[in-house]
């Protein structure tokens, strides 16, 4: 009985650590959603919208009607009375100003929402670099963990033999400083994944240690510079966004102009005088005022040089957009070329090469010279598969975020 009881505690630990494993696994789109899902800048950047909707709602109300009273006396020859009177004022906007004040908010509104999108884009692509950092650390401390196991085997396999010929102190001598170097390399490794996993952690709320599940890149798209040009002028975010700022410019131009009217006020009278006789009067009339000092015309001009501002920042924000395109394109070309030198599937074939090497210079059939050479060979190839597969994610998805296709970006991540 005893013995059955110790199995099925061995059985329910053993699935309560599997259970830990599958809940620290998780995708690069898992950590995405968890990020858009618990960030406190997304959710600061929603509070803008819904503030400047309050405020667009503020200012295009009417404004509330004024309203006064008045008691006194009054007399005539040796008569004396009491006179009463109540006075109402509803200002009135000039025809035309609340609806210019109402687009102007509705583009400020529109800039926020693109800021919104923008900050998503940022988080994501941030998620998605990290993540693909992350695991790429993985496979390094791995892989150098690995070649720490191989050449402590061989320095045990020296140094219980005599070593009496200058060439075989020398080859002592080179296995003790690359195994230093790469116990070195391993503190670097794991030093870099902690900071992955920290910043990870910040937009994730993710803190415990991570499995990542990533697809390595094998057949990147290819992309027509000129194609992604036209595409960014038009979709583009910051360009958006800089069209939106131009557009509020031209409005308050507009506004500034209509601001040389002044506002003008429909006023209504009630008099009632006790003095000889009763007497009861109803009068209205319009209020409005002169502008007799100030016309504007400052503001107008202030107006009017924002929108030039804002027309020379866009002229100069889908020059810059264009030159980043080239300059992103450029870059991931090279590692796309990369690519088909250093693809993921040969990481396999460069560890079965190491195997035989193993086996052979246990045997004594190659040099610990070519031995040697081989595995830094191989570390080196190795280096340059994780940094093209790194730096091709980078570049693919900093296209998705200039071109704002959040799709590509999300096909990154699964």
């Amino acid at each position: 009985m005893k013995k059955i009881l110790s199995f099925c505690a061995i059985l329910m630990v053993g699935f309560l650590f599997s259970l830990l494993y599958a809940q620290s696994s998780y995708s690069i789109k898992k950590l995405i959603d968890n990020a858009l899902q618990s960030l406190e800048l997304l959710k600061a950047e929603q509070l803008k919208i819904d503030e400047l909707e309050a405020i667009r709602k503020y200012e295009t109300q009417w404004k509330n009607p004024e309203v006064s009273a008045y008691y006194g006396s009054k007399s005539i020859d040796s008569k004396k009375g009491t006179v009463t009177g109540v006075s109402i004022l509803q200002p009135l906007y000039f025809p035309g100003k609340l609806s210019l004040v109402d687009e102007i908010y509705r583009f400020k509104k529109n800039y926020q929402l693109l800021s919104n999108q923008e900050m998503k884009y940022f988080v994501a692509s941030t998620v998605l670099n990290l993540g693909y950092e992350y695991a790429i650390s993985q496979r390094k401390s791995s892989h150098i963990n690995t070649r720490l196991k191989r050449l402590k085997l061989i320095n045990t396999y020296m140094t219980a033999r005599p070593i009496v010929s200058p060439q075989k102190k020398v080859e002592a001598a080179i296995v003790k400083n690359t195994i230093r170097k790469l116990e070195s390399e391993i503190y670097r490794i794991k030093a870099d994944q902690e900071i992955s996993r920290q910043k990870l952690a910040l937009y994730t709320r993710i803190d415990a240690p991570l499995q990542l599940d990533v697809q390595w890149i094998e057949k990147p798209p290819v992309f027509n510079v000129n194609e992604l040009t036209q595409k960014a002028k038009i979709d583009s975010i910051m360009v958006k966004k800089q069209k939106e700022l131009f557009l509020l410019a031209s409005k308050e131009v507009l506004l500034a102009q209509k601001n040389k009217y002044p506002d003008v006020g429909i006023i209504f009278n009630y008099d009632f005088e006790n003095v000889v006789d009763k007497e009861k009067s109803l009068s209205g009339g319009v209020s409005v005022p002169i502008p007799l000092y100030n016309q504007n015309q400052n503001q107008i001009n202030a107006a009017v040089a924002k929108q030039k501002q804002e027309e020379l920042i866009l002229q100069y924000v889908e020059k810059m957009i264009e030159t980043d395109i080239n300059t992103i394109v450029a870059q991931y070309e090279y590692y796309r070329n990369l690519l088909s030198l250093y693809p993921p599937s040969i990481e396999e074939e460069l560890e079965q090469s190491m195997y035989y090497a193993d086996e052979q210079f246990q045997r004594g059939t190659i040099t610990f010279q070519s031995y040697l050479e081989l595995d830094m060979q191989i570390h080196e190839t190795l280096e340059n598969i994780y940094t093209t597969q790194r730096e091709l994610v980078r570049a693919l998805a900093a296209i998705a975020c200039v071109i704002n296709d959040y799709n590509l970006l999300m096909e990154l991540s699964q």
